[in-house]
């Protein structure tokens, strides 16, 4: 198989050495999903001939076709289908955990998909950023669990051929151009805002979404415009901050995070509280919501002010992994600059709102609280919400819209 092109990337310094663990981990990602082949892999696998691997490459091997919105002819698309396999496991893993197509040819023999996971990337223009899925137990590990602030490096690594790429040539309106075209500058500033230790973490959230603010209003958004937003955060800002009350909080909590509006099956935490709702009455429904809410938050709360650098860390994570990444919506509507800024400020709050949310639903289930439930906590979290982006983008929407 071809090697990928390599390109220089910045990322967080943890990523440049991060490596799978493979057997070593305690969760294996070969596992729970149906996962996407290119085209040459599809080729390579079906027409390997090896007499110990090929059957399971044939029984994996599923071949779908696909129409697009406007396109007249459906194509072709290809996936390994572990969801049909027991436990939902890749049999191609040996009873080390290690993949044993890999180790009999190599890493290039694996599709695109298991190459470069749980690595994502983001491009716009030409400017390229590295980052990785926290539903990886080592990922999270990395990412989460150091006590120094995250740094940021460049280096050259291989690009992943089907990543998320924005030209920003493509978008109608040239202050959403420039905004998009200094994500770099935007989200080193909000990294440096919220790691600033000396104020406690919400006050930081919130100097992030008033240096937003202040950016939206800049004319031209160039690189000392964002400086100067970013020395400007400590004034106060007409944004609504998400409340602090536990029933003014789980008032809203149903409606921002609503499966059932969605039509989708996910979360299914949140379909069960729906028909719980249905069967206590809205009030009570809220009521039982803070009251669990708030004791959770009763248990976690000293382990969560004597480590907030985990807060910290999964904030600058998400900033720097999935802000300014509307790249569907920038291309096909017309958003201006308030329309993306109002999207960050209020999709930066949700996260933390949700974060909170799951981490007292497990203080409560398990009694305490320490960095080990923090970690699992996020990794499911992200395996299981995060891991619909879209669905959570409309979350963030629908808070934006109850607080404007």
């Amino acid at each position: 198989m071809e090697h990928y092109d390599r390109r220089l990337v910045t990322a967080p310094d943890w990523m440049k050495n991060f490596c799978c663990i493979a057997g070593d981990c305690p969760e294996t990602c070969c596992q729970k999903w149906n996962i996407d082949v290119d085209p040459v892999h599809a080729e390579c696998y079906t027409h390997l001939g090896d007499p110990d691997l090929q059957d399971i490459l044939q029984r994996l091997l599923h071949k779908i076709r696909v129409r697009r919105p406007g396109k007249k002819e459906a194509e072709t698309q290809y996936l390994l289908r572990l969801l049909k396999e027991e436990d939902s496991r890749c049999p191609l893993l040996n009873d080390r955990g290690e993949c044993r197509l890999q180790k009999k040819y190599g890493a290039y023999i694996l599709c695109d998909t298991c190459y470069f996971h749980p690595r994502t990337f983001c491009q716009i223009d030409e400017q390229i950023w590295l980052s990785a899925c926290l539903s990886c137990p080592e990922c999270a590990r990395l990412a989460l669990l150091h006590r120094e602030p995250t740094g940021f490096v460049r280096f050259e690594a291989e690009i992943d051929p089907n990543a998320e790429w924005l030209e920003t040539s493509l978008m109608p309106d040239p202050g959403a151009q420039m905004i998009m075209r200094n994500r770099d500058a935007v989200i080193s500033a909000m990294c440096t805002i919220l790691q600033q230790r000396d104020i406690p973490i919400r006050e930081r959230i919130a100097k992030a979404v008033r240096f937003l603010e202040k950016t939206g209003e800049a004319d031209p958004i160039t690189e000392e415009a964002i400086q100067q937003a970013a020395a400007g955060s400590e004034k106060e800002s007409s944004f609504r901050f998400i409340p602090e009350d536990a029933d003014e909080l789980m008032k809203i909590y149903p409606e921002v995070f609503d499966p059932v509006s969605e039509g989708i099956e996910k979360p299914v935490q949140g379909s069960m509280e729906f028909t719980r709702a249905l069967a206590g009455g809205r009030q009570g429904f809220i009521r039982l919501l803070a009251e669990n809410y708030a004791e959770g938050c009763r248990i976690m709360g000293p382990f969560l002010a004597g480590n907030e650098h985990l807060l910290e860390n999964f904030l600058v994570h998400c900033v720097f992994s999935d802000s300014f990444k509307q790249f569907y919506r920038c291309q096909n509507i017309p958003l201006t600059v308030r329309d993306i800024l109002r999207h960050e400020s209020a999709i930066l709050q949700v996260w933390y709102f949700f974060l909170r949310v799951q981490l007292s639903r497990a203080a409560l289930v398990q009694g305490r609280m320490d960095e080990d439930i923090f970690l699992k906590t996020v990794i499911y979290a992200d395996k299981t919400w995060w891991h619909y982006p879209d669905w959570f983008a409309r979350c963030a929407e629908r808070y934006a819209d109850m607080v404007k």
